[in-house]
């Protein structure tokens, strides 16, 4: 049973649709782990779906519609961003996040490496991250979000232990230390927005060499 999860924001946007695609797909991998917060999000989704039920209908004037049409005509129309299924799933042993492309797995730094994931361009990145056990990532904060569920293995830093399924959602506020646990490879699936900084010495020696 997962013990980290998403802040009770995270997820009430993500029930509402509003979240974004990047964020809900990190969001979908935990609720896919988590039957608590997937029967809280339930919960929020029937309770909108019950506020909808209560609204009064309103007629619409006469013509309405046919002024909608003339002024969306000739507009072009973005595709709606997409709100990632609960039953989003990782097969470790073929290495496929079930819906997604991902990019080949490319070196980092050493026991370091990084993917990217397919999701429509936006101000949120979507990759994953694997390192191999007992390594220290240099203490690094964000210039924006950075949404993080274990898919495999575990890692630690101040706020505890974060194993398969845990969801650790940061923001500006955070630095983070981690150290991958002993005993197997730890792989994270991140959403992040804004810019990763890292705060020691050796970090900012090694900042020009790492692009995530």
């Amino acid at each position: 049973m997962s013990r980290h999860h998403p802040k009770d924001t995270t997820l009430a946007d993500y029930a509402a649709g509003t979240l974004g695609e990047g964020r809900s797909l990190v969001v979908a991998a935990h609720l896919a782990m988590c039957g608590q917060c997937h029967e809280f999000v339930s919960a929020l989704e029937e309770a909108g779906g019950q506020l909808l039920d209560r609204v009064e209908a309103v007629a619409m004037s006469e013509g309405a519609s046919a002024r909608a049409l003339e002024r969306v005509a000739g507009l072009a129309v973005e595709p709606k961003a997409v709100r990632p299924s609960r039953q989003i799933v990782w097969r470790a042993e073929q290495d496929k996040l079930l819906g997604y492309d991902l990019g080949p797995w490319r070196w980092i730094s050493p026991g370091l490496h990084y993917r990217a994931v397919n999701v429509p361009q936006g101000d949120t990145r979507v990759f994953m991250l694997k390192a191999v056990p007992g390594l220290k990532i240099p203490a690094h904060k964000h210039t924006g979000t950075e949404l993080t569920c274990v898919l495999k293995g575990a890692f630690i830093h101040e706020s505890g232990r974060y194993a398969a399924g845990d969801c650790d959602d940061a923001d500006q506020e955070h630095e983070h230390n981690p150290v991958i646990d002993e005993g197997e490879e730890c792989v994270c699936l991140v959403a992040m927005q804004g810019e990763l900084q890292f705060t020691g010495f050796f970090g900012r020696m090694i900042q020009p060499f790492i692009r995530i």
